[in-house]
């Protein structure tokens, strides 16, 4: 009996986890980058075709179709060469879009396959990206015109970046990979996550605000041209489609430094240096003059706010996992201090994708600085997550 047990243990031993084919992992994430990439093009091209349908058609309708495509470029960060000069605003509502339906393409494919490791998610995401960039090359081929090109490197790599990006986190949506991160960096992630979405939503109700109070002049924009229903709607869309935009250009306002909107022009709480601006509605919430200095100070809060919170919130949470009592002041501080540094980084990069050209000469410069909007969120955030410690010592 005893000389059984040994074999039927064998029996039941998990077995080792199986590999997809090459085959069958490029077959699936083929179609998966083909499909994503497809419908981002068919919702564009419908949008686009429609309002070249109701308008006066003094363009042919392949013109229409190539518009299209270097829309659907733009949402992918590509640049287009115009001739006036450059125009590289990404509308980064409709990246969101773009990036959504890699992350769908992403998870059916690792899905399919049934991947279950990390190496195999991994395998998924290159031959969803490779593919997917390979196809926005060739969009950038296709749709460019005398006037309007778009670089293909760059093409490729904004595919390229795009596709890893989203596969990627669709197989982590879809629960087929464990990323099992140390707990210290979700703490970290977390309260990035947490001050970042203050600092989005203090911009984003800054921006609305603003709105409200230039309600008829954006009115009159809108309305200059009798763009008709269609074109109405294709105003919402762009308005929609720029909105995080918006959104991230008002937290650089709550940060100290602000934006510009041409070259030589800056639009903070502390200066404000305009002129002339791009005939777009949502352009209209831009204030006419600077704030007084005590209202730019009371702008900092939002950000020492969110970097308050943050901390808070990494030290409550090591509390509870540890189940200790209150670490002391030099354990704390070490706790919460790279929190306001990984968030200067986080909108180094939102501040750069936030922004671009949108013609030549004094239209070069649209957006906030990079590298001063994360120098200053690192600081204030730090600064809140610190005086977040001392709050959490005087009260425990």
């Amino acid at each position: 009996m005893t000389e059984t047990l040994p074999h039927l243990a064998d029996r039941f031993e998990p077995a080792e986890v199986a590999e997809p084919s090459t085959r069958q992992v490029l077959r699936a994430s083929s179609l998966a980058a083909l499909r994503a990439a497809g419908v981002g093009l068919l919702l564009l091209g419908a949008v686009v075709l429609l309002a070249w349908a109701t308008g006066d058609r003094t363009s042919a309708a392949v013109d229409a179709v190539r518009a299209a495509g270097q829309l659907w470029l733009l949402t992918h960060g590509v640049t287009l060469d115009i001739p006036d000069g450059r125009f590289g605003l990404t509308p980064l509502g409709l990246s969101a879009v773009a990036l959504a339906l890699l992350v769908r393409a992403g998870a059916r494919a690792a899905e399919h396959c049934l991947v279950q490791t990390a190496r195999g998610a991994a395998c998924v995401a290159v031959a969803v990206a490779v593919p997917y960039a390979l196809l926005a090359t060739a969009v950038a081929a296709l749709s460019a015109t005398g006037a309007v090109r778009a670089g293909l490197l760059q093409a490729l790599l904004g595919g390229l970046v795009m596709g890893l990006l989203g596969a990627a986190a669709g197989a982590v949506r879809a629960r087929v990979v464990d990323l099992h991160l140390p707990g210290r960096i979700r703490l970290l992630a977390r309260a990035v996550g947490v001050a970042s979405g203050v600092l989005v939503a203090g911009g984003a109700l800054l921006v609305g605000v603003s709105l409200a109070l230039h309600l008829g002049p954006a009115a009159q924009l809108a309305g200059a041209g009798n763009p008709g229903p269609v074109g109405g709607a294709a105003l919402l869309l762009a308005g929609l489609s720029l909105a995080p935009n918006a959104a991230l250009w008002g937290a650089s306002w709550l940060a100290g430094p602000g934006f510009a909107v041409g070259v030589g022009t800056s639009v903070g709480p502390f200066g404000y240096e305009s002129g002339p601006v791009p005939a777009l509605p949502l352009l209209a919430a831009l204030p006419e003059s600077g704030v007084p200095s005590p209202y730019g100070l009371l702008a900092l809060l939002v950000p020492l706010a969110a970097g308050a919170l943050a901390g808070r919130m990494v030290l409550r949470d090591t509390l509870r996992v540890e189940g200790g009592s209150a670490p002391s002041l030099a354990r704390s501080v070490h706790q919460v201090v790279a929190v306001g540094p990984a968030c200067g980084l986080l909108w180094v990069v939102l501040a750069w994708l936030s922004g671009g050209p949108v013609g030549g000469a004094r239209l070069m410069q649209l957006g906030p600085a990079p590298g001063s909007v994360g120098l200053a969120i690192a600081t204030l955030v730090s600064c809140g997550a610190l005086a977040a410690v001392l709050l959490e010592r005087r009260r425990s």
